[in-house]
């Protein structure tokens, strides 16, 4: 990563990657104007704060590995955010119960990313695991999906105790791509839950009564991906 002594970073810089960060991190741009693009900060287990308010044009954000991690600020200046990912960052509520983030990813919050294109929500490890199980979204969390109204691709992955997933995916018309990894407690999807606009579905080590309905789901129009293979 370039730096520049005094006034910041370049305004051209586009693409950052960031690991073994220290437990502050800000990124600083001279004035109100950046080009910055892409963020991924990775395997930074000292990392405690995260302020993200001079990247105002940012796309694409992924947080991964950092354990210590329980401050992100500036998500509200991130209006044209179209990616994001967090994994493994168990001290954000985003990693425990997937639409809680720097407290709670709530609806306003959810206002402001029209842009945003394809979303990964990530479980916890076994290790990190709390004693209060995550079965399903509450109703604020339901409430807030359902103003992600650019989705196309939208993922759950390593939730060992959630059941259902949200019946608001219905409200997702720009949904195109849904995928269910290895979330053993979904046995079924419930009745309509998914958006007429869904091309693909793609279930991976799940209970095999939802791999049963999934198959007689699939259409020419919805395609069915079971553990690595297309339902024919």
């Amino acid at each position: 990563m370039t730096r520049r002594t005094g006034d910041g970073l370049p305004l051209s810089l586009r693409d950052i990657s960031i690991d073994e960060s220290p437990e502050t991190l800000q990124l600083c741009f001279p004035g109100d104007r950046n080009s910055l693009k892409s963020l991924d900060v990775w395997s930074s287990p000292s990392l405690k704060s995260l302020r993200l308010d001079s990247c105002t044009a940012l796309e694409e954000l992924k947080i991964t590995g950092c354990e210590s991690l329980d401050t992100l600020e500036g998500l509200q200046s991130l209006a044209g955010l179209r990616f994001l990912k967090v994994s493994s960052c168990p001290g954000l509520r985003l990693s425990l119960e997937g639409y809680e983030l720097c407290s709670r990813l709530d609806t306003p919050f959810c206002i402001r990313l029209t842009s945003l294109k394809r979303l990964k929500i990530f479980g916890v490890d076994d290790e990190w695991e709390e004693e209060e199980k995550v079965t399903t979204l509450t109703d604020e969390q339901e409430r807030s999906l359902q103003h992600l109204t650019s989705l196309q691709v939208l993922g759950f992955s390593d939730w060992q105790d959630l059941r259902d997933l949200p019946v608001g995916l219905r409200s997702l018309s720009s949904l195109r791509k849904l995928k269910i990894y290895k979330c053993p407690c979904i046995t079924g999807l419930p009745e309509q839950v998914l958006p007429p606009s869904l091309e693909k579905l793609m279930i991976k080590e799940c209970e095999y009564k939802l791999n049963d309905q999934c198959r007689m789901l699939a259409t020419s129009k919805l395609r069915v991906k079971i553990d690595g293979e297309y339902v024919e």
